[in-house]
């Protein structure tokens, strides 16, 4: 069949199913593959209206040549899920170019559908669940109207058979949810698209985190037992540990030192907070924790220096439960060894701020304390905390603290380490996020990434590693709040208008909406975790012949409801509504033993129950000419067939309920 065969309808869901199913993708896509996109829909509509004819496939063979190098140079010759799925929709928009017979239709629509599913790549939640399904009851009309050919219904009939179609499909897919094994990936990828978004890194140089503080992508959420959450001062989620200073920056110890320090022991001093951890993707193998957790949870281990982490890249929403002591000691004694790589600083450089150390360790007269409370008020006095802090040179220390003296967090956690390592004190940088924002509707901590932080671990003889956190001697009110709320970087999220009131509504919309999507990922994740459990507490064994009956039984009853849907015997029902009442004037009669004859006409079966319904002959007659009339003279009128279905239900109402004996 020609394309210009199928009708406009046909050609106009097609389209716009196609469009519908790249949507998803729009954020991450070359704007190029974008351009493409909607330059071949165009060409596809003129194409088909007649008005342009098909590509030589000179020019075919030219965009095919420049896709494929721009595909190159966008990914940079990268192969993963991006990159995969952009020559998908390249393919499909080069595709629109040649639907020259049906078959050419329904492999556009069939990618199409492939193209819906890897929304899911990027986007699990419930809403992207929603569209998804609505794109696919779109391609199924789509699919319906091309089968039609040039006589092609209406844009709503096929949409109704398209329903019908996938309905059937909705307790199947319920038995597959709740009943498959959950299998573990043969491979994992990684997705840079907006599904992942890319949190700590494992080194810490000026503006590091101050970047983090720019974006309100979520990192995780956390909802604590009998809800009793900690104040936002204990509030630190400690994710990695940084010992090592070349000057700029800091970083993580290489793995043979990693493997040389001895994993460090925490004895809890005070109550236990038990909490759960819906964490977001990353891309990093790093998880975070409420300092100090007490042990890893199940599939991650705890390093040398306690923090939390995977063997392969967190790539996938994950969840996770953990006990964790705000009060403890943290190995309260150090080898030689590891009082030198914790004093471990590079031979010249920020010679300012090692004069510094000396002064106010002369001051102090060798009290670590002293020092620390020292540094604190030189701090408080004539330092600014600020997302603008200005460019630093290579002794960035010394610029911090002698020229600029404003920064953001990493800046007075690198400053603070250097000058107790310089004064003799052992010291480490940690990083990972602080605070967060109480949802009341779910009740749980979000946590996004402008919460990300940085603060100092300090050891004092007799008591171990103490946290030091300078933000708070600069800015305690951001210890207090969020740093959205402290900086106030999206207005709109936080509800507020551009004259600084308060929308409560807004808020409130904001955080409701945000608690259902935080409960659609909990459920889901819960039992993706306790499927197997929650199958062996159901039938009562996780022996092989009941997993198959599991799986068998219900598919069977699912199966045979939609095969006695399909195949029951169906009442006709005519689009016309006269023929409607005609017929159900007929059927109320012969109930009562005055059914049609099979040759009998319609205004021949009237009048002859004329004769027997005295009570109602006038009309029977009236409505026996009136058929004639409509039918074989031609007189169809609005106002005969408005007479006729009055004259219909008139004799409906007069039938008497039941027949008489």
């Amino acid at each position: 069949m020609k394309s210009a065969q199928i009708s406009r309808t046909a050609v106009a869901l097609q389209l716009v199913a196609v469009l519908l199913a790249v949507v998803p993708h729009v954020t991450w896509l070359p704007l190029w593959v974008l351009a493409l996109l909607l330059a071949s829909t165009g060409s596809r509509l003129m194409i088909h209206s007649g008005r342009w004819p098909f590509p030589h496939w000179l020019v075919k063979a030219v965009l095919v040549a420049a896709a494929s190098i721009g595909l190159i140079l966008s990914f940079n010759h990268r192969a993963g899920p991006e990159s995969m799925v952009a020559l998908l929709i390249v393919a499909l928009s080069l595709k629109l170019l040649e639907v020259y017979h049906r078959r050419d239709a329904f492999v556009v629509l069939f990618v199409c559908l492939f193209v819906a599913a890897t929304s899911f790549l990027f986007d699990e939640s419930f809403w992207m669940a929603l569209y998804i399904l609505a794109v696919t009851l779109l391609i199924l009309a789509a699919l319906n109207s091309i089968q039609q050919g040039a006589g092609a219904g209406r844009y709503s009939t096929n949409l109704k058979t398209a329903a019908k179609l996938l309905l059937p499909a909705v307790p199947f897919m319920l038995v597959l949810f709740f009943l498959f094994p959950r299998l573990d990936p043969l491979w994992s990828v990684r997705v840079q698209g907006s599904g992942a978004t890319t949190g700590l890194s494992d080194e810490l140089s000026p503006g590091d985190i101050e970047s983090l503080a720019q974006s309100s992508a979520l990192a995780f959420r956390a909802t604590f037992e009998h809800d009793e959450a900690p104040p936002p001062e204990q509030r630190y989620w400690r994710a990695l540990v940084m010992s090592e200073f070349d000057g700029r920056r800091w970083t993580r110890p290489d793995p043979a030192t990693r493997q040389r320090l001895r994993p460090e022991k925490m004895t809890a001093e005070g109550a236990v907070l038990e909490y759960s951890v819906v964490m977001e993707p990353s891309g990093r193998p790093w998880l975070v924790a409420l300092d100090q957790p007490l042990a890893p949870a199940p599939g991650m281990a705890l390093s040398a220096v306690r923090t939390l982490q995977l063997d392969a890249p967190l790539e996938r929403r994950r969840q996770y439960e953990l006990r964790s002591s705000p009060a403890y000691r943290l190995q309260p004694l150090l080898t030689a060894a590891e009082q030198r790589h914790y004093l471990q600083l590079p031979r010249g450089g920020n010679l300012q701020s090692r004069a510094l150390a000396r002064q106010l360790q002369q001051q102090a007269g060798g009290d670590p304390q002293a020092l620390i409370r020292a540094l604190m008020q030189r701090f408080n006095r004539s330092y600014v905390y600020t997302l603008e802090p200005g460019r630093l040179g290579r002794d960035s220390v010394d610029a911090f603290l002698f020229d600029t003296q404003q920064g953001y967090c990493e800046h007075f956690a690198s400053a603070t380490a250097f000058v107790l390592r310089s004064a003799g004190i052992p010291a480490r940088v940690v990083t990972g996020y602080q605070g967060g924002e109480w949802n009341p509707y779910e009740r749980y901590i979000q946590v996004r990434q402008y919460d990300a932080h940085a603060w100092v671990e300090a050891w004092l003889p007799g008591q171990g590693w103490r946290r030091l956190d300078p933000t708070a001697a600069v800015a305690p009110e951001r210890i207090r709040m969020s740093a959205g709320d402290f900086f106030d970087t999206d207005q709109t999220r936080f509800g507020r208008a551009a004259t600084g009131l308060d929308i409560a509504w807004l808020r409130t919309l904001s955080q409701r909406y945000d608690a259902f999507n935080f409960a659609w990922h909990r459920w889901v994740l819960n039992y993706q975790g306790e499927q197997s459990g929650l199958l062996e507490d159901w039938l009562g064994g996780s022996d092989t012949w009941r997993l198959v009956l599991a799986w068998l039984l219900p598919t069977g009853v699912v199966f045979g409801l939609v095969a006695w849907w399909q195949l029951r015997p169906r009442r006709v029902r005519h689009p016309d509504p006269l023929e409607r009442q005609l017929q159900a004037l007929q059927q109320a009669l012969q109930r009562l033993g005055w059914g049609r004859e099979p040759a009998e006409t319609v205004s021949a079966w009237l009048t002859r129950l004329a004769d027997e319904w005295p009570s109602m002959r006038a009309e029977m007659q009236r409505l026996a000419w009136l058929d004639e009339q409509q039918r074989y003279a031609g007189e169809c009128s609005h106002d005969v067939r408005g007479e006729m279905l009055q004259l219909c239900r008139r004799l409906r109402q007069q039938l008497p309920r039941k027949r008489s004996v």
